[in-house]
């Protein structure tokens, strides 16, 4: 495409208007492009730095409109503690509230479950869920009366809230520039007015801002879910441990058992010294009756004299 100097600054001669009017089409384009991509194509680049146009820069981004109110994200951690083997139990009903309830109101992300042995006496589980932020408190309330039914007692919760109003305007203000820069781009695509590396410029630039805008409508929908559906930490800790969780208790309840191990400790050295024990007294014995023939001094009879 060739543009005169008087065309490029918008007065063009009748004979050159359709060469000028060409020349602005593919003005809106490459401004498009310089405006919504974070680095123009190669093709771009590679133009000759003459080649100015006499259009106005589309805006980088949209203006925002204002907040409907603040957007919360709210998450939840609940501990039961359970000092008798019902934690399989109150989850499985738990959980099967939370299935009951459809995946628009409840959404079970993560369990475990670990069935203690006869040596097991301090055992943890944990599940994840999603449930509708509109309903949380309702929830949990129910999940509370399944703990208590099943012999478990609520011993720890927390509320954690996160304003996430900034993070929801710049996403929505990024999704509305994207998508008007992608519409661009595909009408001057669609026109097919211009040289083949323009189209293909163009062509690139189309591709890339749908990339960019893809992203953004991602990270759009992961803000909503993070507002729509709160996030709750189960723990369930079983301990059938004497005293349950005080360590005073604890104590004087295995106060017994306490010595007897501490008893068998002993007898456990004293079995494993024993050889040990003879294996040094006879060697004591018998080099004492050694220096005794010899007239050997022995340091701890440093007080006699030897004989002669």
């Amino acid at each position: 495409m060739a543009l005169t100097a008087a065309g490029r600054a918008g007065h063009c001669r009748p004979e050159q208007g359709e060469a000028a009017m060409t020349g602005r089409r593919w003005t809106g384009a490459i401004a498009i492009v310089l405006a919504g991509c974070s680095g123009p194509p190669s093709e771009l680049r590679s133009m000759k730095s003459t080649e100015t146009f006499d259009v106005e820069e589309p805006p980088a981004e949209m203006p925002s409109p204002p907040a409907a109110g603040s957007q919360i994200a709210y998450s939840y951690s609940v501990t039961y503690a359970f000092d008798r083997s019902t934690v399989a139990e109150v989850q499985g009903q738990q959980l099967d509230l939370c299935r009951r309830l459809g995946t628009g109101r409840c959404l079970v992300v993560r369990s475990s479950l670990n069935t203690p042995g006869p040596d097991d006496h301090v055992v943890t589980d944990e599940a994840v869920l999603m449930i509708d932020a509109t309903r949380a408190d309702a929830v949990t309330r129910r999940f509370d009366a399944i703990a208590e039914r099943g012999g478990a007692r609520r011993s720890n919760r927390q509320v954690e809230a996160e304003d996430v109003t900034r993070q929801v305007i710049d996403t929505d203000a990024k999704v509305r520039a994207k998508q008007a820069l992608a519409e661009r781009l595909l009408a001057i695509i669609r026109g097919g007015d211009g040289k083949v590396g323009e189209l293909v410029a163009a062509e690139r630039a189309y591709a890339s801002t749908n990339e960019e805008l893809e992203a953004a409508k991602a990270q759009q929908a992961a803000l909503a879910q993070r507002v729509a559906m709160s996030r709750l930490t189960i723990t369930y800790a079983f301990n059938d441990l004497p005293g349950g969780d005080s360590p005073v208790r604890a104590s004087l309840a295995t106060a017994g058992s306490t010595l007897l191990a501490s008893v068998a400790a002993l007898v456990t050295f004293i079995v494993a010294a024993l050889p040990w024990i003879l294996t040094g007294g006879l060697l004591s014995f018998g080099l004492r009756r050694l220096a005794r023939r010899r007239g050997w001094r022995w340091p701890w009879r440093r007080g006699e004299r030897p004989a002669g």
